[in-house]
């Protein structure tokens, strides 16, 4: 008996309108979505007691409500740049937020409690890249003070998922991990096909070959070299609040040198952590932490220190408003409304051809 069979809820009776919150149907299949972003419909029906067809037209709902989606994100080669706080002129938030969600090196902003009234995580995954974004790009907006934090890997983030399927249903979507090939630097083709899928890492390959003037079969051969030299990687998303998590926080850890890496690793697996880094600082670790409610907050904090005794938090405060999400802007209610898509290469003269990579 599937899903439907059962009568689960059909997405056209929807019609598009607001929902209070995701249903279980929906966290499912968001869940499996996240597991592999660009599974077939049949494969992710199949895991789920849903026709190909049901599936498909449920997941078309959900984006078109703006409750999920999917988009391409860096591989690790790319994945450091800045953690930047922002105090703002009294009523000037609003101006430097809207400019901040137009740079399409910035993944994220938040609005937050305490001395700094937003922050922002921007890729830049080179050292000029670094210095344009922090000595031109910010340093031209007008707000009070800025403190800046480099980070060079991330624990935590692009691979988190709801975990609301089982380990078996889970299997039946996993993609097996392809076999790595040397990194390489990215080409301008390289770089066009990232922006073509910062909107929806779903887009079918003849779609993306008629954008790009190419062919599917070339598509999906450039695609699979990108992931397997780790540039490229996919997410899935959703509105948070509707799936019970309306509150954030961001926390500043500092945490004995010889244990950044073994902590944050393990930090970044947590269930309520969405962003993990190490960073140049007095605090050596900032965490963004997804709360169901500012109790929450105490409950995370508890579990920290009874698992990381050497772990001290330098700093805490609540995440009032997500702004942007890599690249996609939200509403109130945390619904994607509009994609500026990630560039990694937006601060770079050089272009996708120039240098590699190097670590701040």
């Amino acid at each position: 008996m599937t899903r439907e069979d059962r009568g689960a809820t059909d997405p056209d009776t929807r019609e598009g309108s607001a929902m209070d919150v995701l249903t279980e149907t929906d966290l499912e299949l968001v869940d499996a979505v996240q597991i592999n972003p660009r599974a077939s419909w049949a494969a992710i029906g199949s895991a789920l007691g849903l026709s190909p067809v049901t599936a498909a037209r449920h997941w078309k709902s959900l984006t078109a409500s703006g409750a999920a989606w999917t988009c391409a994100t860096m591989g690790s080669d790319w994945a450091r740049g800045a953690f930047v706080e922002l105090a703002c002129p009294h009523g000037g938030t609003d101006e430097i937020v809207r400019l901040l969600c137009e740079m399409p090196e910035v993944l994220t902003v938040g609005r937050t409690t305490g001395d700094f009234d937003l922050y922002v995580i921007s890729v830049s995954p080179t050292v000029q890249a670094l210095r344009t974004f922090l000595f031109e790009t910010i340093a031209k907006l007008d707000v009070r003070r800025v403190r800046s934090h480099v980070y060079s890997q991330i624990f935590g983030g692009p691979a988190w998922r709801l975990r609301v399927l089982n380990r078996t249903t889970a299997a039946r979507v996993q993609k097996e991990s392809p076999r790595q090939l040397p990194h390489t630097a990215v080409d301008p083709q390289d770089r066009r096909l990232f922006l073509a899928l910062g909107a929806d890492a779903r887009r079918p390959y003849p779609e993306l070959a008629e954008e790009l003037g190419s062919t599917p079969q070339a598509v999906r051969r450039r695609m699979d070299r990108m992931r397997r030299r780790d540039q490229i990687a996919f997410r899935a998303d959703m509105a948070r609040p509707l799936a019970g998590f309306p509150l954030a926080a961001l926390l500043w850890l500092k945490v004995p040198d010889a244990d950044v890496e073994s902590v944050g690793r393990d930090l970044g697996r947590w269930a309520e952590v969405r962003f993990c880094a190490p960073v140049v600082s007095a605090a050596n670790l900032v965490l963004i932490v997804n709360l169901r409610s500012p109790e929450h907050l105490d409950f995370f904090v508890g579990k920290l220190f009874s698992t990381h005794g050497g772990v001290e938090i330098a700093d805490r405060r609540l995440v009032l408003h997500l702004e942007k999400v890599h690249g996609h802007l939200l509403d109130s209610e945390g619904r994607s409304r509009r994609v500026v898509p990630v560039d990694p290469w937006a601060g770079q003269a050089e272009g996708p051809a120039g240098p590699g990579p190097a670590r701040p």
